[in-house]
């Protein structure tokens, strides 16, 4: 979730705040942690916030005057934020993908990305021209630029939901024969993480709390990636004075928050499960042995305030419990599937960990990891 740079223009009549740009040309708002300062947070919020047609299944801009598009290309997916200064603590694709270009591979022919507005909901890959469509094409498109060779697909993260969705919903098991070698999953979330539980869970300390709560709870992917109720059952997320909260009472949670548009987007988007095997060949790597916000404990019922967060195993980020949904899958498919835990290796660390980036090379090539 948020691995993809996305930039802003701007043409508004109206800003919430004197000091916020009315006028900009094609600017990058995230990641950007100029925008992240004090106030200017404010202007940021109002250029990422989205508003959400449910009927429609749509995601746009909350505020009129606001354009936001994807940067496109491996260029854009090295690191999150490209500033010079940054980028040791932001980096992305940037080792993985100087590893393939110096086994041979040539950049956007042969490694290709595929970023996307992680901020929509699941629900709005499926319109005419919506996400599924394009990485359809994209796939399509590299197998033929490289004399039809089958396409090794590396997610992270959030990346990794989504590919198993379009695998699973989108394409039929003679396309995937056809196009897909194998998937390569780095830290996936498959059966949500309580971090991104309705009340906001943890966040940042450095940026204001009340802005980002806001700003998350008008992203549809942050409802998609809700703990899947069905995978976690009756597991606490939420303990309250007066009561506990699981994944199947987050509809009651989001009522008492009155949160109407989040209960739209979560209704929208909470059957669009992960839990399915695709059947095709998977490598799904992640860490362990990281401790994982994963549970909130509020001393009231005031679901407005930072909580005491109660830590699981897992990558810092996701717990272990949905990172490993894919050990499942070996019962449910006829394609290998082959898991691998990284003690101590993070969320995004995974990205930069030699012996995964050394064994991408090696399944790209035509070698074993």
């Amino acid at each position: 979730l948020g691995g993809s740079q996305l930039e802003a223009k701007l043409n508004r009549t109206t800003v919430p705040h004197w000091f916020c740009d009315k006028k900009s040309d094609w600017e990058l708002v995230w990641v950007n942690a100029d925008f992240l300062l004090p106030f200017i947070i404010q202007c940021w919020a109002s250029i990422m916030k989205l508003k959400y047609d449910s009927k429609n299944h749509m995601y746009s801009p909350a505020s009129e005057g606001v354009e936001v598009r994807v940067r496109n290309g491996t260029k854009h997916i090295r690191f999150l934020d490209p500033q010079f200064g940054l980028r040791a603590l932001s980096v992305e694709y940037d080792l993985i993908i100087n590893s393939l270009v110096h086994a041979g591979y040539e950049r956007d022919k042969s490694v290709v990305a595929f970023p996307f507005d992680w901020r929509i909901g699941a629900d709005a890959y499926y319109l005419k021209y919506g996400v599924f469509h394009y990485l359809k094409r994209t796939i399509e498109q590299t197998y033929s630029n490289n004399s039809n060779t089958q396409i090794v697909i590396v997610g992270e993260s959030m990346g990794n939901a989504l590919l198993n969705l379009f695998l699973n919903t989108y394409v039929d098991q003679k396309w995937k024969d056809k196009y897909i070698k194998a998937h390569i999953s780095l830290s996936g979330v498959y059966a949500g993480a309580g971090q991104l539980s309705p009340s906001g869970g943890v966040l940042p300390p450095i940026v204001n709390l009340n802005i980002i709560r806001e700003l998350i709870r008008t992203f549809g992917s942050s409802a998609w990636l809700l703990p899947n109720a069905k995978f976690w059952k009756n597991y606490p997320f939420l303990r309250t004075k007066s009561r506990n909260y699981t994944a199947h009472d987050f509809g009651d949670l989001l009522t008492k928050l009155g949160l109407h548009n989040v209960t739209e987007m979560w209704n929208n988007n909470k059957n669009l499960s992960t839990l399915q095997a695709p059947n095709v060949t998977v490598y799904c790597w992640h860490g362990i042995n990281v401790p994982t916000p994963n549970s909130f404990y509020y001393k009231s019922d005031n679901l407005e305030v930072q909580p005491k967060i109660l830590y699981s195993n897992g990558d810092g980020t996701v717990p272990l419990r949905s990172l490993q949904v894919c050990q499942d899958w070996k019962n449910q498919q006829t394609k290998p599937v082959s898991m691998r835990a990284l003690p101590g290796v993070t969320h995004m660390g995974i990205l930069v960990e030699e012996s995964v980036v050394m064994d991408i090379v090696a399944i790209a090539t035509g070698g074993k990891p």
